[in-house]
């Protein structure tokens, strides 16, 4: 990768991560839906664990 998409990279950090935790929360707020008594802290663990299967498939692709 060229500096200059290192850089531009670089600006998009904090949204990227700000995408992610909103993310989480939206199907932590979806899982309580079916789950009244939800664990959101193991909650949280799942859903961003399939979010990181979910950047694998989509890095293969």
């Amino acid at each position: 990768m060229a500096d200059l998409e290192h850089v531009e990279i670089a600006r998009y950090r904090k949204e990227l991560e700000d995408d992610v935790r909103h993310l989480a929360k939206k199907y932590c707020r979806i899982m309580s839906w079916e789950v009244p008594e939800l664990d959101e802290a193991a909650a949280r663990g799942l859903i961003l664990q399939a979010l990181r299967h979910a950047l694998d498939q989509v890095e293969q692709e």
